[in-house]
């Protein structure tokens, strides 16, 4: 059985921007005066990476930033679980209809790879109404550098009883370039999925073995699926 591991931002679901606004406000309340996001690149980062360079941006020195993180990542998870709401979340086209197909073809073998933090990524899912597909994963919570999250992933996978979890059975399904690096990081398959802010045209420049407009479930999809269980 192939083992999937899915991105949430951009891939999965999208929000209204209330995980930029929460980040800019609760980091603002820390540092004592506002702070801006404005410049800072989201799409596909850890949110520990994203939130040390808003920090930067923002006049702090590097010491200060890797002072004040571990803070800022706690207020951050509290207020964010707090106030996301299923009307801040849509599911991206394709995406309920793909995931009950994988879980019927293959068993329920998914997982997350994400730069998410693990508590603002169950926040997520749940107001998105996706959290019964998922039961482990790797997050941004877990390390700031997105390319160690795929392996975290498969060794937790192990962990909840899928034994023959193989790098050439995995799949991780992502709309970034950083999902695109983070899989080859480690030497496992990828899908690219041009649903977040990245183009599809500068996917294709990174190489991913599958690249996608959505996740509507459609015969390439399950084709290279069945290729990866196969192997």
């Amino acid at each position: 059985m192939p083992l999937l591991l899915f991105d949430i931002d951009g891939t999965l679901l999208r929000s209204d921007g209330v995980g930029r606004r929460t980040i800019r406000e609760a980091l603002s309340d820390i540092v004592g005066r506002p702070v801006s996001s404005d410049t800072v690149s989201f799409s596909g980062r850890t949110d520990p990476a994203i939130m040390r360079d808003v920090l930067l941006e923002s006049g702090c020195s590097r010491e200060e930033a890797d002072e004040l993180l571990p803070e800022c990542l706690r207020t951050f998870a509290t207020v964010f679980s707090e106030r996301v709401q299923p009307e801040n979340m849509t599911v991206l086209p394709g995406v309920l209809d793909l995931l009950d197909t994988v879980v019927e073809r293959y068993g329920h073998t998914l997982g997350l790879v994400t730069g998410n933090l693990d508590i603002t990524a169950e926040a997520k899912l749940r107001a998105g109404g996706l959290d019964g597909y998922f039961s482990f994963g790797a997050y941004g919570s877990d390390h700031e550098d997105r390319n160690l999250l795929p392996a975290l992933a498969m060794e937790r996978a192990r962990s909840h009883g899928h034994d023959d979890v193989r790098s050439e059975r995995t799949v991780v399904i992502g709309d970034t370039e950083h999902d695109i690096s983070c899989s080859r990081h480690a030497n496992v398959a990828v899908v690219a999925v041009a649903t977040g802010k990245i183009p599809y045209e500068t996917l294709f420049q990174h190489s991913p073995d599958l690249l996608l407009k959505d996740l509507s479930v459609h015969d390439d999809i399950l084709r290279f699926l069945d290729e990866v269980a196969a192997r």
